[in-house]
């Protein structure tokens, strides 16, 4: 029992491992840039467990009702540690031993969400998700913006985990057990505790991943933090909850109201995230409008009946994650400090400076856009195909159309680089300009 525990959660074990060596490190005063090589050996570490996970076809109920592994987690794990790696391995100036601390342990309440068989491990892993993520925004910042937005954070999010706790209460009262799989079993019968149950679960989740209408902390939060921390909570925790969504509802069926309700929100949750995003002028802004629009796609795959609900929403976290990541790296590398300063404007021309770190962006937001042959059209086109399959043309084709409303704002970005640096002025206009002043000058 013990191995099997050992070797089951040996990821997760190893990022602990992580936390506490850190702690030690600082304690002692070490080198800072030790912070940051440790939590990369550690996360590649346990890369290298879940592949061996894989490759066997690993899977065992540690703790039946509570804790297990199987392949689904696995590779849910997978997807949060590449992303994890992704922000270690672009932000080398992310540095500082509270810093990948507490990245660490969102990390490990991540991983924590997708071995959760029951409410308690699940809702352990949530608030280590979460609490450190709060920490993060304003953590080596002093400005008031980054106080307001975390506290706009920690509020809503402290919302969201009271109104999963109500939920999880009814699901107790009705099952009389903890475990999910009893709770998503009883949930077809229930009756009206039932649905409340699963209302208030569910409402707890959209709220962590920022869907429509419970989205209000999102923007503010993002803008707040430092660029690194805006890359983790875009993709470390969406793809977490989502996955963990994912997890709860895979076998649950949808009753013709529910699936009213989810369709609703996913739709709406595409065009308002996608309008809102296309005034915006600064790049964590429109990250945090992009993130509502892409959570409504990420729920609009819990609509499909076909039985690959999981596998979708893998590959979508798993595309959206690291597009988002490469996004953030590209940016932070052309514009000074590291992406602080996260107008717009600082992007154009960039590809005649910087090609490189500007063709990466490119591929990053038109990826998020969903154009082909890039990753992040399968990931539309995987959800999409099961929903139609699965009976909901209609709805498919108003949130397709809804996706087009996000390809004016990430071309925009693409236009920005490839156009003429604003130093660059026509050769023609320098003469006219000298005098123009030798004018002025001379009145």
């Amino acid at each position: 029992m013990a191995n099997e525990f050992m070797y089951a959660f040996a990821p997760d074990l190893l990022l602990l491992g992580v936390i506490v060596v850190l702690m030690l490190l600082e304690m002692s005063r070490a080198d800072a840039r030790w912070a940051r090589v440790v939590f990369v050996v550690g996360a590649a570490t346990g890369l290298a467990v879940l592949a061996q996970q894989l490759t066997t076809g690993y899977a065992a109920d540690v703790v039946p009702g509570e804790l297990a592994t199987d392949r689904f987690a696995q590779l849910g794990k997978l997807v949060l540690l590449l992303c994890t790696l992704g922000v270690a391995v672009s932000f080398a100036a992310a540095r500082g031993y509270k810093f990948w601390l507490l990245a660490a342990a969102s990390t490990l309440g991540g991983m924590l969400m997708l071995g959760a068989e029951g409410f308690a491990p699940l809702f352990v892993g949530i608030e280590l998700l979460s609490l450190p993520a709060f920490a993060l925004i304003v953590q080596g910042q002093g400005q008031g913006a980054a106080a307001e937005g975390a506290f706009k954070y920690l509020v809503l999010s402290s919302v969201a985990s009271a109104v999963l706790l109500f939920g999880v209460s009814l699901a107790y009262g009705l099952t009389g057990t903890l475990s999910i799989a009893a709770w998503a079993h009883a949930f077809e019968h229930a009756g009206l505790q039932g649905q409340a149950a699963g209302l208030m679960v569910l409402s707890g989740l959209f709220l962590k991943a920022a869907v429509f209408p419970f989205h209000a902390w999102a923007p503010d939060a993002y803008a707040a933090a430092r660029l690194p921390v805006t890359a983790l909570m875009a993709s470390l925790v969406k793809a977490a909850v989502i996955l963990a969504l994912a997890r709860i509802v895979a076998g649950m069926p949808l009753d013709p109201a529910a699936g009213m309700v989810v369709t609703v929100l996913a739709i709406v949750s595409i065009v308002f995230g996608n309008l809102a995003a296309l005034g915006q002028t600064r790049f964590k802004r429109l990250l945090a409008y992009s993130s509502v629009a892409h959570a409504g796609y990420m729920i609009f795959a819990l609509l499909d009946g076909t039985g690959s609900r999981g596998s979708d929403l893998l590959w979508y976290a798993a595309f959206y994650g690291l597009a988002t990541v490469l996004a953030c790296a590209s940016f932070a590398a052309l514009c000074p400090g590291d992406g602080d300063d996260d107008d717009l404007r600082g992007l154009n021309g960039k590809f005649a400076t910087q090609p490189l770190a500007a063709t990466l962006l490119a591929v990053a937001v038109l990826s998020l856009a969903g154009l082909p042959p890039l990753p992040g059209f399968f990931a539309k086109l995987f959800v999409f195909k099961s929903v139609i399959a699965s009976g909901h043309l209609v709805p498919a084709v108003a949130a397709f159309v809804g996706s087009f409303l996000g390809l004016a704002y990430y071309t925009g970005i693409v236009m920005r680089l490839f156009q003429p640096a604003p130093s660059q002025a026509p050769a023609t206009e320098l003469p006219q300009a000298a005098a123009n002043a030798r004018q002025r000058a001379a009145v």
